[in-house]
Parts: C-alpha cells; structure tokens; sequence
C-alpha cells in the first residue's frame, strides 16, 4: 500500500516558449512524486493566475492533504521582494498576491527558472540519479550529506539559464545564488567565429551599437542565429532546400531541424559546431569564476534533446582547451553533467514549497 502524503503542492516552470505545471506529492525527506504534469505554450495563457485557479480546481481537488502551497519559476529576474514575476523575453507579468487570491492557497513562493533548476538539483539525484548523464571521463555527483562543494548550473533554452550552487550551513542543502548569466557579452575565439558574432550582432541586436548578448548565440534560438549568419557569411555551405526548410519554419522550430540534418547537411554540421563549441565556452567561464569543483549541471531543454551531440566530444574538448597548464587540469577535474529530466525545476519547486528554503 502506497504511503499517504504529507504534502501536496502546486509547481510550475514558465519559460520563454513552454509552460510546465504539477501537483508534487511528498513523503519523506526529499521524496517526492508527480501527482499530475502539463505542458502549454506560454503564449497560449493569457492571465496566469486565472489559469493556475482552474488547474489546482480540475486536478487538485480530491486530494488529501490539500494543496495549500506553491512554488512557481519564471525565466527572468526575480525581485528582492519576491512579489512579481516579470519574463524576459515575453510580456507576461504577474504578482504573487494575484494568484494567491485566485486560488485561495497560503503560501507561494516566486523563483527565477534557473534558481529554480539550482534548487532541484539534490532533490533530483535523490529520485532520478539516472537523469544525470555525464559528459567528462571522471568525476562524480555530489555527496547527498556532508559539506557540498561549489557547483555550476547552466542551461541554453529559449534563452540562456545560470545559477551557482553554495552550500548552505544552515540547511545542509545546495543554495542557488539567483544570477543572470546568459546575459553577459558574448566571447569569440575563432575568426568564423568573430563574423558569425558581428553578423548577429547586426541583425539580431536591438542596437548594433551593443555588444552582442551571450544567449543571441548560446541559445535554441542563437543555434538558429548562428545558422542564418553562416548562410550568408558561408553561401557555398549546404543545400538550396535545406536552407529553404530551415527559414520556412517558425524560429522556435528552427533548432531541431538543424541538429536533426547535421549528419547530412553541411551547413547544418558546421552551424551545430559552432553552437556547440560556444556552448563549452560559456561552461567554462562560468565555471572558472566562483571555481566550481563541484560540478557543471547542464540543464535547459536543447541538450538533452542533442544528447548524441553533447556525446561526441566537441563540447568537452573546447571546455578543455585553455592556454594555461594549471587552470587546465582544474578543468580536467570538473565533472560535467547533461540533465536529462526537463522536470528539475519543478522538483526544485516542490522542495521549496514543502522546506521554505528561500
């Protein structure tokens, strides 16, 4: 017989593109189990709070215990107050105190998408340690007790998602510093690498006059970005047709085509290295940073769509390659992980809610 519940709590992960919502169930320290799970395009909700009152109705409301806290991310920054969600790259906001009073639970808690990922890290491994798939030829996840040792997460999506992950003395837990990494300038090496940057920079920025926006290219959309700049920048590479699926599909479509044709276009091979390539470079600066032994977690949705192509050895030979014998084989140490589970946030969610960590 299934133990009964000692919480169940609402969660939601609301991205750029895609909308994830649950009932977590929770018994015991760190167990917790989907009740229900939904996906919905972002753009398709037009008032949040509406629509969480109707989703805690239909699903919530034979359950015992009740539901009388939540947890929802969003991917943007959150404020010291904690009291509006505001997305980044969609006109959606909405306030903690409108969707309390919409749906008549006690407490909710407001994350950003990648504090969220941070938090869900531990309560993952606890579940699923098979999510965890690793890239580098050593190194190990982190210790369930005991002090935890400084760790990366990033995650290239609709945008790109950052958080760091310190210990907490108090809690005994990993505690993700909100942070907003994929917003720094980008860094190129290679000389393509410089055209393809000016190239967005040019036609993607809001002003030219800017730097170019890290997640422009490290990105679902920056792979598509990056494809396009090389179409013009490269105009022998590929086929005529192909570039006529790739620009005939909507942007967010784009980057699945292009990862699924690399092994038969060449403009697509080449525009998937570049993407991938720059992904192992932002990794690597940010993990250089804080010094991060602990790990890099890579969440976010393109890599573990890409799993083969994070698997072939281009992401970890340029997150390898640095001109400095010492910082190098710290790098070598690091152990780097693809998160496999899209649901991370929401388990991050879940543990929020239940523990009050923030």
């Amino acid at each position: 017989m299934a133990k009964k519940a000692d919480h169940h709590v609402l969660v939601a992960d609301i991205g750029g593109t895609n909308l994830g919502v649950a009932i977590f169930s929770q018994s015991g320290k760190d167990r917790f189990e989907p009740v229900c799970h939904h996906a919905y395009h972002t753009r398709q909700i037009r008032n949040m709070p509406a629509f969480f009152r109707r989703y805690l109705r239909r699903e919530g409301r034979r359950l015992d215990p009740k539901v009388q806290s939540a947890c929802i991310d969003f991917a943007g920054p959150i404020n010291s107050d904690r009291s509006t969600a505001s997305l980044t790259n969609l006109d959606l906001t909405f306030t903690a105190t409108e969707v309390i009073e919409a749906t008549g639970i006690e407490n909710l808690t407001l994350l950003n998408d990648f504090e969220a990922v941070g938090f869900g890290v531990e309560v993952l491994m606890a579940n699923k340690p098979e999510a965890f798939v690793r890239l580098s030829r050593s190194g190990k996840l982190p210790p369930r007790s005991g002090v935890k040792p400084t760790a990366l997460v990033l995650g290239a999506g609709t945008g790109l998602g950052t958080t760091v992950l310190i210990h907490d003395p108090v809690s005994g837990r990993y505690r993700p510093l909100p942070a907003e990494g994929g917003h720094v300038d980008f860094g190129a090496v290679e000389e393509l690498d410089f055209r393809i940057a000016q190239w967005i920079r040019a036609h993607r920025n809001d002003s030219p006059d800017n730097p170019l926006n890290r997640e422009r290219v490290v990105s679902g959309r920056g792979l598509a970005n990056v494809f396009e700049a090389l179409s013009e920048l490269e105009p022998h590479l590929g086929g005529a047709e192909m570039r006529k699926t790739v620009f005939s599909a909507k942007v967010p479509d784009r980057p699945a085509i292009i990862s699924k044709n690399a092994g038969r276009d060449t403009l697509c091979r080449r525009a998937l290295d570049i993407w991938l390539r720059s992904y192992a470079r932002a990794a690597k600066n940010s993990v250089i940073l804080p010094m991060a032994p602990g790990g890099v977690f890579l969440a976010g949705g393109v890599a573990a769509k890409i799993l083969p192509e994070m698997q072939s050895g281009t992401f970890m030979k340029e997150f390898l390659r640095c001109d400095i014998p010492n910082i190098r084989a710290i790098l070598k140490r690091i152990p780097v992980f693809v998160v496999t589970d899209y649901r991370i946030g929401l388990y991050g969610c879940a543990n929020v809610a239940v523990n009050g960590l923030v």
